[in-house]
């Protein structure tokens, strides 16, 4: 098995830890679902079953038999322990999985976009790979003794019990996650980079804004911005002008910034500087990085396999972005449908970043002593900032039905009993209690879609 912690250095610095377990029985239970691959579960009856760890990785025969805690403290960790580098990757390949045929786990912790490389890695050379749910991780290592503070190396014994205990023995996929489709793992991709890339355009904006404030103030407070399908060579008007990329736009506004430009300098009301429009010149530049991006999305979200769950998504008006991460986190629905509706309704909830933690202690009765969401938060924001700017203003008149249940669900729950709207944390809670319901009827018309 191979547990893997990486994280964003360039160059990783990783430790290694190899476990060999030596004829260990397999109990007899249900296969886990996750091993679909040649290398099954089936294959380590009888076997030498090597357990290999990135960043803390021993090399010892079976589990030790005193607490972890005082294993890891002992002299005989110390001469089990070796560090691998990232370099040393095809050296560290040859080692654990000489051939095709060699029965090799790799358990990663899901660590993001910094373990993408060794997944590939092993997976290309036919190992089975598994990906550890982080939380269940950090519980696992506070049970077994050790503590809040990051340590690889304490966390390779970690995983090795977790794989034993909760995989081997006693399968809870509660300690897994489960491996994407590929063309879910390209639509988040393509998601995690959009977000980048507004937030880094917005951040030039800003700043873009606050230096106008005293070298061009009149236009200081400008909103410039494209509405529609996004295009690479159209960046917004004001800003392609600013940043000297007049050709990018029609020839009226253009004529319409040089000559109130050409005022405001007479008048000695304006002088921009070369930083200002450098700075112009990124926001041009992640425009069309954004544009490219989100074009690759919606080719994405065109597939075949989406059909289905675009007819419901129409009902709602959800654009490319809400379409994405909601798919990012609820495909296939299948595995909704194999449960009980009221238990799937749950994790549905969750999944889209809905799902609530309450507390009940004493005299605080569960369901009134408050809580905190838990789930995706990127897929509750976009959720949430749809019921904002979409379900809440008055000013849309065109509802779907879908739509209208919703804003009347809304105004139930922001008026007060003179109807007059609620403020502060009342009128948060009504905001969050819509971008729940949201989810609900999402769900319900999954449901009733794909059954």
């Amino acid at each position: 098995m191979l547990y893997s912690g990486c994280r964003k250095d360039e160059v990783f610095t990783n430790s290694l830890a190899i476990t060999k377990l030596q004829n260990y029985k397999i109990p007899e239970s249900p296969n886990p679902p996750i091993l679909q691959s040649p290398n099954s579960i089936l294959q380590f009856f009888n076997l030498n079953l090597y357990l290999i760890f990135l960043r803390s990785a021993i090399v010892m025969d079976g589990l030790p038999k005193i607490a972890l805690r005082d294993f890891y403290k002992s002299d005989d960790f110390k001469a089990v322990h070796s560090v691998w580098k990232s370099e040393e990757v095809e050296k560290l390949l040859n080692f654990i999985a000489p051939d095709e045929t060699s029965n090799c786990v790799a358990v990663f912790e899901s660590t993001g976009t910094y373990s993408y490389f060794w997944k590939q890695q092993f997976r290309a050379r036919g190992i089975t790979v598994l990906v550890a749910d982080r939380g269940m991780v950090k519980s696992t290592r506070r049970s077994l003794g050790g503590t809040d503070n990051k340590d690889d190396a304490f966390d390779a014994l970690v995983m090795v019990a977790l794989y034993v205990r909760h995989y081997l023995e006693i399968y809870d996929r509660r300690f897994w996650v489960s491996d994407r489709p590929t063309e879910i793992k390209q639509i988040k991709r393509c998601l995690l980079d959009l977000k980048t890339t507004v937030k880094k355009q917005t951040a030039f904006i800003n700043t873009v804004k606050s230096r106008l404030a005293f070298e061009y103030p009149a236009r200081a407070k400008i909103q410039s911005k494209r509405h529609g399908e996004l295009e690479p060579d159209s960046p917004p008007g004001f800003w392609a002008w600013l940043a000297g990329r007049g050709d990018m736009i029609s020839a009226n506004p253009r004529s319409r910034f040089e000559n109130h430009y050409t005022k405001e300098v007479k008048a000695d009301r304006a002088n921009v500087s070369s930083l200002t429009r450098q700075f112009a010149a990124q926001i041009c530049d992640l425009h069309s990085s954004k544009a490219v991006i989100q074009n690759q999305l919606v080719e994405l979200l065109k597939l075949e396999d989406f059909v289905k769950y675009h007819e419901v998504f129409e009902r709602f008006g959800f654009g490319p972005i809400e379409r994405g991460w909601i798919l990012s986190r609820i495909f296939p629905f299948d595995s909704f449908l194999c449960m009980p509706k009221k238990a799937a309704l749950r994790r549905f909830r969750q999944a889209c970043g809905l799902g609530k933690v309450e507390k009940s202690s004493g005299q605080i009765a569960a369901g009134k002593g408050g809580g905190k969401w838990t789930g995706c938060s990127n897929t509750r924001s976009v959720l949430w900032t749809y019921c904002y700017t979409r379900i809440e203003p008055n000013k849309n008149k065109s509802y779907s039905p879908l739509q209208q249940e919703l804003k009347q669900f809304f105004l139930e729950r922001s008026r007060d009993a003179r109807g007059a709207k609620k403020r502060g944390r009342n009128l948060a809670d009504a905001r969050n209690a819509t971008c729940r319901k949201l989810a609900d009827l999402v769900f319900r018309e999954l449901h009733q879609a794909l059954k």
